[in-house]
């Protein structure tokens, strides 16, 4: 299971441009993460890690008796909607599906309200699975959500640096962190397509 990465990102955006709206971070703590991550370097010793770390936690995540029951549930969904010709108790049945389903998905590390590296941090903390990796790895929930904003933060300006749509690093942008994001770009590439085999 990995971090949802439009909510990730969401958040990296919201630290990079102060003009984002923020009901509940004040300008002195976003200005203090943009600096925390300006400082920040990002090394190959802390990606083994975070892989490592991400690779236990799926492990512990399918132990989950939650987990266990969202698969069944996805397997009877699949082949409800299969039908070709479904009754309305089916239907009924697929609504019922579809809640708890998401009732099952909210227990989740779900990052959606979180603004800044420490609350991150705090979402990461309550999720035992992820604890458990995090532990197996050596890395505590706040060096884990600082290198996931430093490789967002540091991927978007790589991205858009390689389509030419930006010439300058931005403020609070560490180039050596988006320097290593374009070096390592097929590693990344690698880790991603493994997490995403193990989430299987």
């Amino acid at each position: 299971m990995t971090m949802t990465t439009w909510c990730a990102l969401a958040l990296v955006l919201s630290l990079t441009h102060p003009s984002t709206p923020q009901s509940t971070v004040s300008k002195a703590q976003s200005d203090a993460d943009l600096k925390e991550l300006s400082s920040y370097t990002l090394t190959m010793e802390t990606l083994n890690k975070v892989d490592r770390a991400m690779r236990a936690a799926v492990v512990e995540i399918k132990k989950d008796p939650k987990f266990i029951e969202a698969k069944k549930i996805e397997a009877e969904l699949e082949a409800l909607k299969k039908k070709e010709e479904p009754t309305e108790s089916d239907d009924k049945r697929v609504e019922a599906l579809e809640r708890r389903l998401d009732a099952l998905d909210d227990d989740g590390m779900n990052m959606s309200d979180a603004q800044t590296i420490g609350q991150m941090a705090a979402k990461v903390e309550k999720y035992p699975p992820m604890m458990a990796g995090l532990r197996s790895a050596g890395l505590t929930a706040r060096e884990y959500a600082k290198f996931m904003m430093a490789v967002l933060q540091a991927g978007l300006t790589a991205g858009l640096q390689k389509s030419g749509a930006l010439k300058e690093i931005p403020p609070g942008t560490n180039p050596a962190n988006v320097k290593f994001m374009l070096d390592h770009e097929a590693d990344f590439q690698k880790m991603q397509a493994a997490w995403a085999g193990l989430e299987k």
